[in-house]
């Protein structure tokens, strides 16, 4: 009975692989009792085009295009799956949004919500100012050479996300520490003689609610506005398999939001089939570390979007991963 709030597929995502209907049907075969089909918004300047959608002259233009068949066949999708006794899994819609690239691209998120009732917004900020600061460590050190190192780079990032929050107002806030993927060197460890990563924070010692209050405070400032929406923020299993002990966000952002009552929900950020519940054991065992009782999800009643919670307990003894399920068909 897992749940996620954030997905992508090959179809309309260039970055990510396997079919809408493939990774649908594979989180059938899960038992996943919430699916959502959270595809990214287009943007809407050149500029923004990812080196992918460049090689395949994709425009702003064309990803609007794009969009646009994503949500007719999501919907498709979310009609034939909800209506079918035999299948427990329910389809949520809605879109990623792609946070940070400026007001105006934030404007177009407030217009799509409407035009196509989505039932979730995914809130993330992938760019600083212009620049992107997960798509590798070459770009993202160009955004810390910008900001002059960390604390003026994450300080930046954070006023974004909370500028993202209050602006859309996201049922789910994606990644929230995402500006710390690549905030890490490669060193020569001493007893092993190889290659290994910290993070700068590490090798600075910098606790950031100490060192930079700043940025402790708009990190605070977000986590605020996000209880007084009554907004979920998403552990998100992606940072396991991009190199972390931790889904994001890290302990200490969770420690504080845990200690505000913060609401938390699943998600994979899956990008094809094989990354469908994707290291949710790592999540399991982190939450409870951390002494997290519940989470919550997105449901639909009576066509309404509501959010419900459901014990760890219940999760932790649920064997969906052991269950089965033949392939559905569309």
């Amino acid at each position: 009975m897992p749940y996620t709030h954030h997905s992508h597929s090959g179809s309309y995502c260039k970055h990510a692989h396997d079919t809408l209907d493939s990774v649908v049907n594979t989180a059938i075969k899960k038992n996943f009792k919430i699916f959502c089909l959270t595809e990214h918004v287009p943007r809407l300047d050149d500029a923004y085009i990812y080196p992918e959608e460049k090689e395949l002259d994709m425009t702003p233009n064309s990803l609007m295009v794009q969009f646009n068949e994503y949500v007719k066949h999501a919907r498709q999708l979310q009609e034939k799956v909800n209506n079918d006794s035999n299948i427990n899994t329910k389809i949520l819609v809605g879109f990623e949004s792609e946070g940070g690239i400026n007001d105006e691209h934030l404007d177009m998120c407030l217009k799509l919500r409407k035009d196509i009732n989505a039932e979730v917004i995914v809130g993330s900020v992938h760019h600083v100012n212009g620049i992107d600061i997960d798509f590798d460590q070459e770009t993202w050190n160009i955004a810390f050479n910008k900001y002059n190192g960390l604390q003026g780079l994450y300080k930046e990032y954070f006023t974004l996300v909370k500028n993202m929050i209050n602006k859309l107002k996201p049922e789910i806030v994606a990644h929230f520490d995402l500006i710390r993927l690549f905030a890490n060197i490669e060193i020569i460890d001493d007893e092993t003689n190889k290659k290994t990563k910290i993070s700068r924070e590490q090798r600075l010692n910098i606790n950031i609610e100490n060192d930079w209050p700043e940025v402790w405070k708009l990190i605070n400032e977000s986590i605020d506005l996000i209880i007084e929406y009554d907004l979920a923020v998403e552990l998100n299993s992606s940072a396991i398999r991009k190199g972390w002990d931790t889904p994001y966000p890290k302990d200490d952002i969770m420690k504080l939001m845990i200690s505000k009552n913060v609401k938390f929900v699943l998600s994979d950020d899956s990008h094809g089939d094989d990354q469908v519940g994707l290291n949710y054991q790592f999540v399991m065992n982190y939450l409870i570390k951390l002494g997290v009782k519940d989470v919550f999800y997105y449901d639909i009643e009576d066509g309404k979007v509501v959010k419900k919670a459901v014990s760890l307990n219940e999760l932790l003894n649920d064997p969906f991963w052991n269950i089965n399920y033949p392939d559905y068909t569309f």
